[in-house]
């Protein structure tokens, strides 16, 4: 089985490349979701909050966005209807820890094209990204 994940994720590699911006205020999941996506064979920017986030997409261009809902300064909400507001192809993937149901109504006719709730499996993250980079 470990055989079969590397050729996924050596397929990811060759299929898949670009800039990921990776917006969450705990170092922990940056690492964890960082360390996917370079194994997927993308470059990865962090940033700590919304704010900061939307600095750094502004300056920069970026193949997709993943963000945390709760974050202090601005929420991933916020977050992603700015970046839909400067760059409406650019898909934005919410990651969350929070209750499904309560997130699911929140978001519902928003700006993210997948929601990723916390804790989540490589394979389920990889084939959510692999699915936002392709429907864009």
């Amino acid at each position: 089985m470990k055989e079969m994940g590397k050729s996924i994720s050596s397929k990811a590699e060759k299929a898949m490349s670009g800039r990921i911006l990776v917006v969450d205020d705990d170092e922990s999941i940056q690492d964890v979701v960082a360390g996917f996506l370079e194994v997927m064979g993308f470059d990865v920017v962090l940033a700590g909050n919304g704010i900061e986030a939307l600095a750094v997409f502004i300056g920069n261009s970026f193949d997709m966005v993943l963000t945390d809902l709760r974050m202090p300064a601005m929420d991933g909400l916020s977050l992603a209807g700015h970046i839909k507001k400067r760059s409406p192809s650019t898909p934005v993937i919410l990651l969350t820890g929070s209750d499904r149901e309560d997130v699911l109504k929140k978001v519902e006719g928003g700006p993210f094209c997948s929601v990723i709730f916390k804790p989540f499996k490589m394979l389920e993250f990889q084939k959510m990204v692999r699915g936002a980079l392709v429907s864009g």
